[in-house]
């Protein structure tokens, strides 16, 4: 049902520290190890902290999750593509569209998820 009398507005500053704090921990992480996969896990790690809180609140419905959700997770993940993806000299181009690509597939597939666990329940209200 949502809310039928009151539209919520959102709140992009706080989404986007949330995003600011994630990309702090994601080039952390990638300071301290180069190994691409701790540095998706720090980002989606960050994520699935919001997911949870988004889920306790029960105000989200999908949609707004999942604009939340891909907001944030972009911040989240600029260090981890701006230094694991981008730098690659010796690589051709066809394998960084390949590769951004697939980052790409990934994120958006972490967000539906995130989304799903996110929204309220059907008869909260």
């Amino acid at each position: 049902m949502g809310n039928l009398f009151l539209r919520e507005k959102e709140n992009w500053f706080a989404w986007s520290l949330w995003g600011i704090v994630g990309a702090v921990i994601t080039l952390f992480v990638a300071l301290s190890t180069k190994a691409p996969q701790f540095l998706g896990l720090s980002a989606v790690g960050v994520l699935f902290l919001l997911t949870w809180w988004m889920h306790s609140t029960k105000r989200f419905d999908f949609g707004r999750a999942f604009k939340v959700c891909c907001y944030v997770l972009t911040f989240s993940s600029l260090p981890a593509f701006l230094l694991v993806i981008v730098p690659n000299h010796n690589m051709n181009k066809i394998d960084i569209i390949v590769q951004t690509l697939g980052f790409a597939l990934i994120s958006l597939f972490v967000c539906l998820i995130c989304s799903w666990i996110a929204r309220r329940p059907k008869q909260y209200y």
